[in-house]
Formats: C-alpha cells, sequence, structure tokens
C-alpha cells in the first residue's frame, strides 16, 4: 500500500509541471543535443552526434550490441569467414527495402563502399577500409575501381577479399560510414533542400527544422515488430537553463548534450561513465619545423605536465584510453628537474639554439585552455616564441582543423570502434583522417605487421607504435573524457553504458508499468 500510494503520489506532482512538447508530440522518445552541423549523407558526418542520430536512419551489414559493442547481425543476417581469414561473405536478409519499398541488394552496399572509396568523395573514413584489396590504392587514386575487392553476388550476397586477416574489420564496419546509401542521393553532398531521403534503418524522417528532428518508426524495416518506442523528438538547444528546466519537469527523457548538471533535480540520471576518449594536443607536420620529432619532443619538455594536470579527472598520459590487455604506453620524459636541460640540447641538436630561428606557432582551440596559455608563456620564456593562441568555436572549430593553417591544435577523439587502432591508425601516413601530415614509416610498418599477431602480440606491437607517437611528442595527451548522459533509467531500458557512448535508438524501451506525463510510452 505504501508503494502504491508513494507512485500515486509521484504521478500527481509530476502532473504539475507543464510539459514542453505539444500533447501531439508528447508520446515521442525526447532527446536533446547541442547545435550541430549534420551532414546527413554518412559519407561527410564527422561527430559524435551524427553517429548517435544515424543509428535510427541507417543499418550496415552489423551493427554493435548496444551493451558490449560486438558487432550483431544487422543487414546481413549472417556472413561466412574463409580459412585463411582473409575472405569474409555477408548475406543479406531476404526482403530488405529501403523507406520507400524499392529493393536493398548487394549491389547497393558495394557501390556505396565505393563511393566512400572514390577519390573525389575525400571522406574522412575513407581509410577504415585499407584493409580491403585495391582500397588505399584507389582512394589514392593510382589503382583502378575495378581492383578494389568488394564484389556483389547475385542480389543478397557480398564478398569482401582483405590483403590480410583482420581482427578489428566487422568492429569496423558497425560505423555510419558503411551504411548503404540510395543511388539517388550517393554524390550528393548537400541534402538539406530535402525534407527526406530513403533510409534503411528503424526510423525515417517525419520534419525536421533547425532546432527540431521528427522521426517516426520506419514500417519497412526488417526488425520493425521489435520497436518498442512510438517515434523520437531530436532537439538541439545550446540554452542549458532550458533544457534542464525540461528534463527536470520530464519533457526530456535523454540529454546528450547541451547540459547543466547543476541544474539536475533528479541525481539518479546523472550517468558518469568511462569512454574510449581522449583530448590531447598535436603538432602539424606542414612546416619542417614542427615535422622534426626532436624540435617537438624539446617543446614538450618545456610544459609543466604536471601541474596542468593535477586536478583532471582522468588526467592522461597515453593516447589509447587504459583497457584491458592493452599495456600502457609511456612518453619516456625525464625528472622534471632534467627537461628544461634537455629541451635545449634538443633544439641546438635540431639547429635551433635555444629556440632561435624557430617560426611562432598558432596555436588553434575552440575554448579557452590553461595548457595553450601554459605553453605560450614557457616558449615564451624559454625560447623567446611568441606563440599565437586562436580560438575558433564550435560548431565551426572541426572544418578550420581540416582546413589548416596551424602549427598545434587541441582535438578529443572518440573511438570509432573497440579496438586501440581507432587512435593510432589515424596516425597512418596514408590514412584519411592524417589531417597532420605525421610521416613515419617506421610507425606505419608496425601497424601493418601488427594485423598477422596473435591477440596480445598484436596488442603490444600497437603499444610499440604509440610510444613511437608519444616520444617523438607527435600527440600530448591530456586527458580522458569520460561519458556524461543525462537519462533516468528507472524508466528507459535498452540504454547501457559502453565505451563509445553510442546507443542504438532501437534497442531504447520505455520501462515500469505506469504512465509519467511527457515520457515516451511504448508503441500500442
Amino acid at each position: 500500500m505504501k508503494k502504491l500510494l508513494l507512485i500515486v503520489l509521484f504521478v500527481v506532482i509530476l502532473g504539475a509541471f507543464p510539459a514542453a512538447s505539444s500533447p501531439a508530440e508528447s508520446n515521442r522518445f525526447t532527446v536533446n543535443f547541442s547545435p550541430s552541423r549534420i551532414s546527413w549523407n554518412p559519407h561527410f558526418a564527422y561527430t559524435t552526434i551524427e553517429a548517435q542520430i544515424f543509428t535510427a536512419l541507417y543499418e550496415g551489414l552489423v551493427s554493435f550490441h548496444p551493451a558490449t559493442l560486438r558487432p550483431v547481425p544487422g543487414s546481413a543476417e549472417s556472413w561466412e569467414i574463409s580459412d585463411d581469414k582473409t575472405i569474409i561473405s555477408f548475406n543479406l536478409r531476404e526482403g530488405l527495402t529501403w523507406s520507400n519499398g524499392e529493393e536493398i541488394t548487394a549491389a547497393d552496399f558495394k557501390d556505396s563502399w565505393l563511393t566512400l572509396l572514390s577519390p573525389e568523395t575525400r571522406s574522412e573514413y575513407a581509410s577504415l577500409l585499407d584493409d580491403v584489396i585495391g582500397a588505399r590504392e584507389y582512394r589514392s587514386g593510382i589503382a583502378s575501381v575495378d581492383d578494389v575487392g568488394i564484389n556483389a553476388i547475385g542480389t543478397r550476397v557480398l564478398e569482401v577479399h582483405l590483403k590480410q586477416p583482420s581482427p578489428q574489420f566487422l568492429s569496423i564496419l558497425c560505423h555510419y560510414s558503411f551504411v548503404p546509401v540510395h543511388r539517388d542521393f550517393r554524390n550528393v553532398r548537400d541534402w538539406s533542400a530535402h525534407r527526406s531521403v530513403p533510409v534503411n534503418g528503424p526510423f525515417i524522417i517525419k520534419a525536421r527544422n533547425p532546432k527540431q528532428l521528427l522521426l517516426d518508426v520506419n514500417p519497412r524495416y526488417w526488425d520493425s515488430d521489435s520497436i518498442a518506442l512510438e517515434g523520437l523528438e531530436l532537439k538541439f538547444v545550446d540554452d542549458a537553463d532550458v533544457v534542464m528546466r525540461d528534463f527536470n519537469r520530464f519533457a526530456i527523457d535523454w540529454v546528450v548534450s547541451g547540459m547543466d548538471t547543476t541544474q539536475l533535480s533528479i541525481p539518479e540520471a546523472l550517468n558518469i561513465d568511462p569512454q574510449f576518449s581522449t583530448t590531447y594536443y598535436y603538432f602539424s607536420n606542414r612546416l619542417d619545423a614542427w615535422a622534426d620529432p626532436d624540435v617537438r619532443r624539446a617543446l614538450a619538455l618545456l610544459v609543466p605536465w604536471e601541474q596542468l594536470k593535477e586536478n583532471l579527472l582522468l588526467p592522461a598520459s597515453s593516447l589509447v584510453p587504459p583497457i584491458p590487455n592493452y599495456p600502457l604506453a609511456d612518453p619516456g620524459y625525464p625528472p622534471v628537474n632534467e627537461r628544461i636541460e634537455k629541451a635545449m640540447e634538443l633544439l641546438a641538436k635540431a639547429g635551433y639554439p635555444e629556440g632561435k630561428g624557430l617560426p611562432d606557432p598558432v596555436i588553434r582551440i575552440a575554448s579557452e585552455d590553461p595548457v595553450a596559455l601554459a605553453m605560450q608563456r614557457v616558449w615564451r620564456e624559454h625560447c623567446g616564441l611568441d606563440a599565437i593562441v586562436e580560438i575558433i568555436e564550435f560548431p565551426d572549430y572541426y572544418d578550420s582543423v581540416k582546413s589548416g593553417g596551424y602549427d598545434l591544435a587541441q582535438l578529443t577523439w572518440t573511438g570509432d570502434y573497440a579496438d586501440p587502432l581507432t587512435f593510432l591508425g589515424m596516425w597512418d601516413s596514408r590514412s584519411s583522417f592524417n589531417e597532420a601530415g605525421y610521416n613515419n614509416p617506421n610507425f606505419d610498418s608496425i601497424l601493418d605487421n601488427s594485423a598477422t599477431l596473435d591477440y596480445q602480440a598484436r596488442l603490444e606491437k600497437l603499444r610499440d607504435a604509440e610510444n613511437i607517437l608519444l616520444a617523438s611528442c607527435q600527440v600530448l595527451p591530456i586527458e580522458h573524457f569520460p561519458a556524461v548522459n543525462i537519462i533516468d533509467r528507472r524508466f528507459v531500458g535498452g540504454w547501457y553504458p559502453n565505451a563509445l557512448d553510442i546507443h542504438p535508438f532501437k534497442y531504447l524501451v520505455p520501462k515500469l508499468g505506469f504512465d509519467i506525463p511527457g515520457v515516451a510510452k511504448l508503441r500500442p
């Protein structure tokens, strides 16, 4: 009786708060993101916000399990791997269709992947297919599309030929870049003029504007009967006062970003979890001075890292966050009292005694940061450099990083799949992610050779590659960034903390046997 009375009282109290959304949309599961530039074509997307939204609209051959992140069947119901582990044959589900009713075939996957790889597309994630025979050569413009080892056999089998065994390949294919894109839109970068496009995921776009995206369940999705939500309402609001008010009044179910946790009145809803993510600075190698590892290491040795990191929640000394069985990498800095002397030795060796002759570096960041200010201060003090700290705010920051014009930049990278290679592969000289122009043949060779090794030996070899990045100070790790979400998991099932902070929408389900005003409800 006491429990029932509490529940009734709880619901009555909630009813006193007005819902922010209209009654017509109140049954949608509502999520808030900070305003972001969305590339609706997955070939040109880049951000974690896009990654989360695309779990609603698209599905690849495989997808992430919501808790373990292991690859599970998606558009492919099964696959076979050859004895030498270099050929994977994916069997598509029977009756797959686009949201407009057209058939989805193996050729749709093949042609989408080849468009992603095309030198004209210049997709950020194209290099993730480099394990496929001919893929790297084709995207680099030195081979024909016919040389790529991707074949459609009939309408339901996609056969992929790998250069060598690739332990991480199935996990890579969970990424949104490898979903099929409808043939009428593959070469269209900007879809903003279209209200909706054919998709193959669990939801379809009903309406959208810059501040809101309404999604309905896709009745043609192969697994639509298992979707519990009536629909989705995705908001893009950066006013934390408004966002927190609406969450506290049960008008928002999940806050991904745009939050102020100090205003949260439901402490059970705060989820802070480890994440496969690191914030770091890196040097651009476009100028010869910064391409010299002795110069980079010298400048890094002058920075008071211990002081700068002492109050951080998860200070980082490695690029790859700590994960089971992966040996911790180490930059190998000398003791603090020896660092200035060692820095001066390295600068003299590189031909820049006491920093003389070095250009004034441009440090690009998205918001004021004590690390950048410390770099500016100590480099002026010890080397006479007049570093320029350049702030370009989000959402323009990522585009500015791609365009260059800086010597150091800050980035927070969240892994695209659960493997150290997602952090290390981006520094391969042949990688499409290598904005810095880093080029180390020994590093590339270690990555190539690691793929042929057994599990633990492979991880140790990858750690050797990371040590090269850290010892040369190409990468300067600052902290491992936790995942922070506001969602009351007492009322929402199917949402699991995981290392990539990716939560496929199809698995979400309202819990408990009573309705709360403003909270998403089960489909009838």
